[in-house]
């Protein structure tokens, strides 16, 4: 009555999973491609959202250096009023020395082509231009006048006070490679999460091929039994324990199938691919022998790393800060010079003949008498965050080094452990095996052939488990060194500006 019982539950759970099975199966239609790890991390940085922001975050910076680069060539400008109509009543002085309301009506038009250059090396600016400009009075027949200044040059000058110029051009090269770094570090990045999703679904993959193993041999095993159990060499118990496990079996099969199905959705959102189109992980077992030693690693990563660039960087706008603090307390002199030509004609033949020289020279002076202690305060600021960042970034530094010898470290314990998990996996499939045929030939009991097997199971999915961490470890030491330990060359993307 109890097998009857036990057989039934069985048949119900079989259907059950059949039609789970049959639901959550891709359909026939499906283009299915078999990708290996660098397949799949390929893939990732090429069609996953988070290697276009990436790639749009690379170009921004790109373009801002662009923009920071063009901020120190000349520049040419028109300016053009062409035409500009007035009516209105102003107050003048006539000729004979009095003043009154005179209403006006006229028209002017003008165009001025200038070119301007900053001086990086002083913080100046000079420019050089020429102008041409007509007036017409609508209210008087007198012809059409015109204005002309065929050259003008200016220079603005400031002196004794703060210039940006020469600290830009040695923080933004800086941040544009910082940016650049921070690009390849992140594929780096995506090459991690892609082997993650990787493994997830192989993992699925490896266990939902165990539970059909597992099913597989609790059948033959469920009918070894009751045919010993036939000829009273094993007792009840032992029978109804091969097919609770030939249950449980079915159980874990429908688990890891519906497992499986989930780690491919997620996998497949992750690598950006279209409805429709299968991919399903191939990986070996057998992975490269690499070699990695901390010096090689520290030298790589202060050589490639973005932080290096970073560090740099922040103590120089450090630096660039105290300067300007220095420089800004109120004190300061700007030069103004200009030098032109400049002629008024009724005749637009004549504009741009000589006409009389134009010269302007001003100096203009700023000089606070009592700030209370403002600039001072502004100064010992500065100063003060200056300290906070230069022991900030030793602190960092050493931080970084530390980071980088346990990630050489963690590498070399998950080779290691990759190495002790391949072995136990054959040996405890060989034992499995071996317990197989004894539970045939009647040498052992129910419990000792599965525990046979779940050890079997539990070194496969350490096997597979070491393996992930073999190349997770791999793939984060890539990442904070940006160096191929396997072609000894530092790692680099090609360029996406523009």
């Amino acid at each position: 009555m109890v097998v009857g019982f036990q057989a039934g539950a069985r048949l119900r759970v079989l259907v059950w999973v059949g039609l789970v099975l049959a639901a959550v199966a891709p359909r026939a239609s499906a283009e299915t491609a078999t990708l290996s790890l660098p397949q799949v991390i390929a893939l990732a940085q090429e069609r996953s959202s988070s290697a276009t922001a990436a790639r749009n975050r690379y170009r921004a910076s790109y373009w801002q250096n662009h923009v920071q680069e063009a901020s120190f060539l000349p520049t040419l400008t028109l300016h053009g009023t062409v035409p500009e109509f007035t009516r209105t009543i102003s107050k003048l002085s006539l000729p004979d020395g009095r003043e009154a309301f005179v209403p006006q009506s006229f028209a002017s038009s003008g165009l001025q082509l200038s070119i301007g250059k900053t001086i990086a090396r002083t913080g100046g600016e000079v420019t050089l231009g020429s102008e041409l400009q007509r007036l017409d009075l609508f209210d008087h027949s007198s012809p059409a006048s015109y204005l002309s200044r065929p050259l003008s040059v200016g220079l603005r000058q400031p002196l004794f006070s703060f210039n940006p110029y020469p600290w830009q051009n040695q923080i933004e090269p800086l941040r544009f490679e910082q940016s650049r770094r921070e690009y390849v570090e992140e594929m780096e990045s995506i090459a991690t999460s892609a082997a993650q999703s990787f493994f997830d679904v192989l993992a699925a993959q490896d266990q939902l091929a165990l539970a059909h193993e597992s099913c597989a041999s609790t059948e033959t095993l469920l009918t070894v039994a009751r045919t010993r159990r036939a000829a009273g060499t094993i007792t009840e118990d032992e029978l109804l324990q091969t097919e609770l496990a030939t249950l449980n079996a079915q159980l874990d099969l429908q688990r890891s199938e519906l497992d499986l199905q989930a780690r491919r959705y997620q996998f497949h959102s992750y690598l950006g691919l279209p409805e429709g189109e299968e991919v399903v992980p191939q990986v070996t077992f057998d992975v490269p022998d690499i070699q990695v030693d901390v010096p090689t690693a520290l030298w790589s990563a202060h050589t490639y790393r973005s932080d290096m660039v970073g560090f740099d960087r922040r103590v120089i706008e450090a630096r660039r800060d105290v300067a300007e603090a220095r420089a800004s307390s109120g004190r300061g002199l700007t030069l103004y010079a200009g030098y032109g030509l400049s002629q008024s004609t009724p005749e637009l033949s004549e504009v741009f003949r000589r006409g009389g020289e134009q010269q302007q020279v001003t100096v203009g002076v700023e000089m606070p008498i009592l700030d209370w202690g403002r600039s001072e305060a502004r100064r010992r600021l500065a100063e003060s965050n200056r300290d906070l960042t230069l022991e900030s970034v030793q602190r960092s530094r050493a931080d970084f080094d530390q980071d980088v010898t346990m990630k050489v470290l963690q590498f070399k314990v998950q080779r290691d452990r990759m190495n002790l998990a391949a072995t136990a996996d054959q040996i405890a499939q060989r034992r499995f095996e071996a317990a197989t045929q004894r539970f045939k030939r009647g040498e052992i009991t129910a419990s000792d052939i599965q525990l046979a097997l779940s050890e079997k199971d539990y070194a496969r999915r350490n096997h597979v488990d070491a393996l992930r961490g073999f190349w997770i470890a791999y793939l984060d030491l890539r990442r904070i060194t940006l160096f191929d330990f396997v072609t000894r060359r530092p790692i680099d993307y090609p360029a996406v500006g523009g």
